[in-house]
C-alpha cells in the first residue's frame, strides 16, 4: 500500500542555492543531508507539512541526476511514494507490467527505496520508500507557517488515461473530475498538454497574504511564483482550507 507522498525530488546545481530558497525563505528545516555515491548526488530532505522537499545535486557526470540537469536544466526529477513494503510494491508494480529501475529495494537518504521507470508511468519518475522509524515531518514557521505538500501537477498526453494507470497499476485512490490520484492528502494531478512529466506543485499555507509579501508578488485567490525564482519549479500558493 501507497500510504502518502513521502517526498518530491528537485534537481538544483548547488544544494546551498537550494537552501537558499526552500530553507532561508520558505522557513523549511534541514532535517537530514548526506552524500550518496552510488546515486551520484548530495542530497538533502526537507519536511513540509506531512511530506518532503528532498534537494538532488549532482556530483558524478555520468549519473543519472547530473544527465537530467543537462538536458532539463533544475526542476521536478521524481515523487516518491511512501510504503511499508518496497519489495512488495515493486513486485507488484512488475506483475502490472510496469518496468522497473531497480528490481530489489536499495538504501537512500529516505530509507529502502526503489524507482520504477518512467516509460511506464507516463512521463512521471516514481520512487518507493519505506523511512526509518522516527523520521517526521516538522512544520515551518513565519510568514509560512502552516507550509504543507497540496498537489503536485505532471502533464501528459491524456490525463484521464493517466489517472488511471496510477489507480489501476499503482493502487491510488482516484479523485473527484477523474484527471487525479491522492495519497496520504496529497493529490498528483495530471494536465493534458505541455511537457510530458512533472510540471510543478501547489503549497498550501497558513496566511497567503503574509506569504505574498515575503516573496514580494501581489496576493489573490491564488500566489503564483514563477520556476526561475524556484530552481525551475513552478509554484502555486494557496490559502490552507
Amino acid at each position: 500500500m501507497l500510504t502518502r507522498v513521502h517526498h518530491v525530488g528537485l534537481v538544483v546545481r548547488r544544494l546551498e542555492d537550494g537552501f537558499a530558497f526552500w530553507r532561508d525563505t520558505l522557513g523549511l528545516r534541514v532535517a537530514m543531508e548526506a552524500t550518496v555515491r552510488d546515486q551520484g548526488v548530495r542530497a538533502a530532505l526537507l519536511p513540509i507539512g506531512r511530506s518532503e522537499i528532498e534537494l538532488l545535486e549532482p556530483i558524478d557526470a555520468s549519473g543519472g541526476v547530473a544527465k537530467f540537469l543537462e538536458r532539463r536544466g533544475e526542476g521536478l526529477h521524481h515523487v516518491c511514494f511512501e510504503t511499508p513494503d518496497v519489495a512488495g510494491e515493486l513486485g507488484a508494480a512488475r506483475g502490472a507490467g510496469l518496468p522497473l529501475i531497480d528490481e530489489a529495494p536499495r538504501p537512500g537518504l529516505a530509507g529502502m527505496i526503489g524507482f520504477l521507470h518512467p516509460k511506464g508511468t507516463c512521463s512521471v519518475l516514481v520512487e518507493f520508500a519505506t523511512p526509518p522509524l522516527g523520521a517526521h515531518a516538522v512544520a515551518s514557521a513565519g510568514a509560512f507557517g502552516g507550509l504543507a505538500l497540496q498537489e503536485v501537477t505532471a502533464g501528459c498526453r491524456d490525463a484521464a488515461t493517466a489517472a488511471q494507470l496510477f489507480e489501476t497499476k499503482l493502487g491510488l485512490a482516484r479523485t473527484t473530475g477523474g484527471t487525479a490520484v491522492a495519497a496520504g492528502g496529497v493529490t498528483l494531478r495530471f494536465v493534458t498538454g505541455g511537457d510530458d512529466g512533472l510540471s510543478g506543485l501547489v503549497l498550501e499555507v497558513s496566511d497567503l497574504a503574509a506569504a505574498s509579501r515575503g516573496l514580494g508578488v501581489s496576493s489573490g485567490q491564488d500566489v503564483h511564483l514563477d520556476a526561475a525564482r524556484a530552481h525551475g519549479v513552478p509554484l502555486t500558493f494557496r490559502a490552507a482550507p
